[in-house]
């Protein structure tokens, strides 16, 4: 049994993904009296916290992707909002405005991240002219 190339490339990026996203929240959560300094401090922990989420998207999406093989694509209900609602309460530990702050920098990350994949991954379809049919000629 042969693993294919693009296999072994999704598993590993699944794999770094989520190491990433456990040293960010391990990271997040040992410096969470670091964000009880400023407003600024507060919107950088949103921030991050939004990379968690993209990372933690990441992992879940090539994991099933593995499991359900390369065409599988994550959708809205499932994956997207398990890993938005896992990284809000991972930003509420820390904070509750890093968790607000966290929200709309994950759905900013997620229109690009949505922009990329259609850019890259998206068929496009060339428009094939039908022929003209020949019409009869009108008598007048």
């Amino acid at each position: 049994m042969s693993v294919s190339t693009s296999s072994k490339n999704t598993l590993l990026s699944s794999i770094i993904s989520g190491i990433l996203s456990l040293v960010i929240f391990a990271t997040l959560r040992f410096c969470a009296d670091w964000f009880n300094g400023s407003q600024l401090n507060v919107l950088v922990g949103g921030y991050l916290f939004s990379w968690l989420f993209i990372l933690s998207l990441t992992c879940v999406s090539n994991a099933e992707m593995l499991i359900f093989g390369p065409d599988f694509q994550a959708k809205l209900v499932p994956e997207i909002l398990f890993c938005l609602s896992l990284t809000v309460a991972a930003a509420g530990i820390v904070h509750r405005v890093c968790a607000t702050t966290s929200v709309l920098f994950s759905l900013v990350g997620l229109y690009f991240l949505n922009r990329i994949s259609i850019k890259y991954y998206s068929t496009s379809v060339v428009p094939v002219d039908a022929p003209a049919r020949k019409t009869a000629k009108k008598f007048k």
